[in-house]
């Protein structure tokens, strides 16, 4: 099940004209990782005291229409794919009050082993938890 984290764009996020910069919905998508995470009991902290942590390995962005200073938003985020090492996780930024889609992202996360960084395959039980948002 997709995770929903809904916003407002600050003034600090947009450009002179009230259009938010390009790099936020960025941010956001890691504010919506880090939230679909949490729905599971998890925490990237918890991760972290495994010796796990995740790194971006790449990134698609499709910009569709802007957002603007204090429209509300919704961030829509899940998971398409865990294979090995990686977690593919699908954005999708949307105006809430006209439903218009914003942004489309795919970010492809790779699990690294502590001090090492060397890739690590994604713990089996937190693949089991995740398998519910695919």
């Amino acid at each position: 099940m997709p995770s929903e984290l809904t916003l407002r764009p600050i003034y600090a996020d947009t450009d002179a004209e009230g259009v938010v910069y390009y790099a936020v919905y960025l941010a956001w998508m890691e504010k919506g990782r880090t939230e679909l995470i949490r729905d599971t009991g998890y925490s990237v902290a918890d991760f972290k005291k495994e010796g796990i942590i995740f790194a971006v390995r790449h990134i698609e962005v499709n910009y569709h229409a802007p957002a603007r200073y204090d429209e509300h938003i919704l961030i829509r985020t899940g998971i398409t794919e865990i294979k090995g090492v990686t977690i593919t996780f699908e954005h999708e930024i949307i105006n809430k009050e006209t439903g218009q889609l914003l942004v489309q992202g795919r970010i492809l996360l790779v699990a690294l082993k502590g001090e090492s960084l060397k890739p690590t395959r994604v713990p089996q039980r937190f693949v089991r938890i995740l398998q519910n948002n695919i």
